[in-house]
This record gives C-alpha cells, structure tokens and sequence, in this order.
C-alpha cells in the first residue's frame, strides 16, 4: 500500500477544492505562473464565486454521507437547501463535468465494489443530470478513483479499463477519451492536445460535448504528469478550458493518486489558514470513518495513526 486510504480521501477532496481555487477567476491571490497560493490574511475568507455550486452540492453530499451512512438522495438535496436556498433548483440542469465534481464523494464513499459503485453513481447522477447519456462522465470519474483507491490504477491502461467499464458504443465521451489515449502515447502537447479536443465542438452545436471535453481535458492533465500534482493542476488550470471545472476534476485524480502528501508544502499550508480547506479536511476524515464503520465520528481524531484501507490492499503478514 503506497498511501494510506485517509490520505488519499484528503488528497481527493482538497485536489478538487485546490483545483477550483486556482481555476477561478475569481480568486485574486493566486500567482499561476509561480504556481503558489497566497494564504489569506487573519479573518480573511475567499470570495464566494471561488467555488462552484457543484462544489458546494458535493459537500452538502458528504456531509449527508456522514450523517446518514448511505446515499439517502432526498436528506442530500434537503442538505442542499439548507447551505443554500438555490441549489436544489439545480436538479437536472447539471452538464456531465459539473455532475462528477457533485459526485465525488459517492466514488470514495462506494469504492470498494465496482457493481455498487456504479448503481449508486447512477443514482446520484439522476437527481442532478437530465439525461442517462450525461452519467458517463460521472461513471468515468468515479471509476479512475476507485482503481486508484484499490491501488489498481495503470496509467497506461487506465483509460482503456474506463471504456470498458463504461461498456457504450462510440458516444461523445468515447471518442474523447480515446482522442486522449492516443495523444497520450505520442506524446503531445498541451496546447496541441486541447485544440484536437475542441475540434468537433462547434460542429456539434451541442453543449455538452464541451462538458466531455472538460473530462477528457482532466484525464490528459492528469496522465500527462501523473505523479506530480502541482503540475499536474496549474496546467489545467492555464488551459482556460472551463478551467474551473477541469481544475478540479483533474485535482480530484491527481489528488487520489497521490495523496494529500503529494500536495506542495506551502498549498497545505494555505489549506490549514482557510476555513473552507479545513472543512473539507475534516469532511475527509469523517466520511472514511464512516465507511470504515465507526459510529461516532465526533472520536476520529483520537485514531489519526490508525491504518485503514480497502478491502484486500492490506495483505496478512
């Protein structure tokens, strides 16, 4: 086991949330081009527009995880409107990217079998995507956390796995992520890669085809350097692709793969000075714990030095 499964929850959820920072235009203290964040003065707080309604339905989505110990679709979307009044109206309007930041959470809490993972990924899916086709987005994400959880992810054959277990014809996001395995192996460039993706865009005339892109744009920033998160997220972040979005998908991999420890000093550090970072740090402990099956999480950190992972990682010595 190269990292241990609570670091790799944190790595998770901070990756998007790092992710989301750094792609918004919104947040003045970043400095791309030294690929620092500027943590924020005593009592200062971040921008609302920083983060995403679906970021903010992702937690709604832990923290209904944690308390209810499945997916209970009706005490999330409740959650929702109590953090805040509009976003259960969001309900089918999300575009497939969008949905799989809002599901994070389900892939980590639902990992371990890949039958549950996806039904309960679907199900999720459906209060927030307006059609089946959509979820495929969702499906991919998800599934690439689960491997990485498991310690099974490849990445050479990484997307390949994902295309069969999305087991789809030749749909949007097919072509996408097949586009990427090929670049991938010759290896091109950034610049190059996003304008191939974007190349049937406009053709389409259908929105949501820049969603896929955004997933397929993700999963290149990520295999592209897969063992260095900093780069990793800042180029997604410049690629000004949705960048927002495809920041934090591409945080989300980055950051499961290689755990919170794979994360720069200093962003951990910005982290630690920002109440929303140590929210979502502390949504990681306690949705691990609930899946490990500790009934009161208010005592999770008496067992920060415990070893917990999934099932059948841990060989008996």
């Amino acid at each position: 086991m190269q990292y241990s499964l609570v670091s790799r929850f944190r790595g998770a959820l901070l990756g998007s949330f790092v992710g989301e920072i750094l792609g918004s235009v919104g947040y003045q203290g970043r400095v791309l081009g030294k690929a620092t964040l500027i943590p924020p003065k005593p009592g200062e707080t971040l921008p609302s527009h920083t983060l995403s309604d679906w970021s903010q339905i992702a937690s709604c989505g832990t923290e209904s995880l944690i308390r209810c110990g499945r997916l209970d679709v009706e005490d999330w979307v409740r959650q929702c409107g109590i953090t805040q009044p509009s976003l259960p109206l969001l309900k089918t309007a999300a575009s497939s990217s969008s949905a799989a930041v809002a599901t994070l959470p389900i892939a980590l809490f639902f990992h371990e079998d890949e039958v549950k993972l996806r039904q309960q990924l679907l199900k999720a899916a459906g209060v927030w995507l307006p059609d089946s086709q959509a979820s495929e987005g969702v499906l991919a994400v998800g599934y690439a956390i689960a491997l990485a959880l498991t310690e099974k992810l490849d990445f050479a054959s990484l997307i390949p796995r994902i295309l069969t277990y999305l087991g789809t014809q030749e749909t949007p996001l097919v072509q996408k992520l097949e586009q990427v395995q090929t670049l991938l192996e010759q290896g091109t460039g950034l610049d190059t890669t996003l304008t191939q993706l974007r190349r049937d865009d406009p053709l389409r005339g259908d929105p949501s085809t820049r969603s896929y892109t955004s997933i397929a744009l993700a999963f290149y920033c990520f295999l592209s350097t897969p063992e260095d998160f900093r780069i990793c997220i800042t180029r997604a972040a410049r690629s000004g692709y949705q960048s927002q979005t495809t920041a934090a998908l591409t945080g989300a991999l980055s950051g499961v793969y290689n755990s919170i420890t794979g994360m720069p000093v200093s962003w951990r550090l910005w982290i630690n000075r920002t109440s929303l970072g140590v929210q979502k740090l502390q949504l990681a402990d306690h949705l691990l714990a609930v899946w490990s099956g500790v009934y009161d999480v208010s005592t999770v950190d008496q067992y920060q030095l415990a070893t917990v992972a999934a099932p059948r990682v841990i060989q008996a010595r």
